[in-house]
């Protein structure tokens, strides 16, 4: 692939990803259906500013500071993931409390890619956009 594709390919698939954070991810009982946004706002603004980032630098003339943004969006994504596992290390009983309240949404947004079984197709495309951006990022910066 040349180097102009795999621009566009970066270009195409930050805007997928960015819009792929509104689609309906998975459904709850009695929530209904729940995209990335819904379950994880913060989250998903991140995502959306970091994958539009590396178009930006690109077009800016920044193109080996572009690698960076895929690097920033999975760690987004697994931070959630990181978070707990460290706490969970630590059996404080503040730690037990906090983790007794914890919804079923965040349990879902830290277990992000162990629950593809209950995506529906907007996380697929979520999933999907995802992969397509660092792997553009990737061979892109292979051939700089």
């Amino acid at each position: 692939m040349s180097k102009h594709k795999l621009q566009l390919a970066i270009y195409l698939s930050a805007i997928l990803l960015s819009g792929s954070v509104f689609l309906p991810l998975a459904t709850f009982p009695v929530y209904g259906d729940a995209s990335y946004y819904r379950i994880a706002e913060i989250e998903a603004w991140l995502v959306i500013v970091f994958s539009m980032t590396a178009p930006g630098l690109m077009l800016y003339g920044k193109e080996k500071l572009a690698i960076l943004s895929p690097l920033a969006v999975w760690g987004v994504l697994l931070y959630p993931t990181l978070r707990n596992t460290l706490e969970s290390t630590n059996n404080s009983l503040l730690n037990q409390l906090g983790n007794g309240v914890s919804t079923t949404m965040s349990d879902f947004a830290a277990n992000l890619f162990f629950n593809i079984s209950d995506y529906h197709w907007g996380g697929f495309v979520f999933l999907f956009a995802l992969l397509a951006f660092s792997a553009c990022n990737i061979f892109y910066r292979l051939k700089a």
